[in-house]
């Protein structure tokens, strides 16, 4: 998947779900958004709905478990197509637990399945229990934060689970890549480890190890901004392993060439060199 079809998946997720909404998220010509909409659509990864709004149609995936009383995911997610928001309780929801148009459920509500009930998480995670919805996107593991425990995913062991789920998604040796990322209301956090990154934007972010858990970012703000951080990125590692040692420069907005500035950059006292 391109640079371009992340991003118009980003700003999907994001609650961007029109044509005219995405362009304004992200800022892609009307020509580049519709080219990524028609390739999403074509390899069923999108669809739209009967409202008209654009939705992932993540394929459904198996489960071990199922859902018993919990219900968290009918007030946490946004469905568009029953025009319910995030974080409000469904109005299908019925005393107990269950849908009353289970039957007749949307299509969005159908191809949904939690990462717990698929068996990638321990029972700590059990939604109901834990205030927190998480679940895989297409490039992404989301984790949906129930307002009435808004700070639960800070707690552990919670915290250190998402930090371990973070560094597997960022290592790409380890399998697909995907980025970690927690909703909570309005605020989006990335995390990078043990480093959480607030209001990443729909382009992406660059980052380099400090620590085997920690790490430097820097946010972009337009593809082409993401290149050339990425560019510097490669750079710094290359100063690394030749010399065992690169400092990190505080500027976020690059422009080549990088090796000279990098070389020039003051060693920063107590600062590690490469992990």
């Amino acid at each position: 998947m391109d640079q371009v079809t992340l991003v118009v998946v980003r700003a999907v997720e994001s609650g961007a779900t029109t044509t005219k909404g995405i362009i304004g998220a992200t800022g892609l010509s009307r020509l580049k958004v519709e080219r990524a909409l028609g390739t999403l659509e074509k390899q069923k990864l999108l669809f739209r709905e009967s409202r008209g709004s654009w939705a992932l149609g993540i394929p459904v995936r198996p489960t071990v478990r199922q859902c018993g009383s919990c219900t968290l995911c009918c007030k946490v997610l946004e469905v568009t197509d029953l025009g319910k928001p995030l974080n409000t309780v469904c109005n299908h929801i019925q005393a107990g637990g269950g849908c009353e148009i289970y039957s007749e459920r949307p299509r969005q509500c159908r191809s949904f399945s939690c990462a717990w009930l698929q068996g990638h998480l321990d029972d700590d995670w059990f939604p109901e229990t834990a205030g927190m919805v998480a679940h895989f996107g297409l490039d992404s593991l989301n984790v949906q934060v129930d307002l009435a425990a808004a700070e639960r995913w800070r707690e552990e062991p919670y915290f250190s689970k998402l930090c371990e789920l973070s560094l597997k998604g960022l290592r790409v040796s380890e399998g697909h890549p995907y980025a970690t990322l927690v909703m909570v209301g309005n605020d989006k956090y990335l995390l990078l480890g043990r480093t959480i990154v607030p209001d990443p934007t729909l382009f992406g972010t660059a980052f380099v190890p400090i620590t085997h858990d920690s790490f430097r970012y820097w946010k972009a703000t337009s593809l082409e901004h993401l290149q050339r951080l990425n560019d510097r990125v490669i750079e710094i590692q290359r100063i690394r392993q030749e010399f065992g040692y690169c400092a990190i420069p505080d500027d976020d907005d690059p422009y080549p060439p990088y090796r000279p500035s990098l070389l020039q950059q003051p060693e920063q006292p107590g600062a590690a060199g490469a992990p």
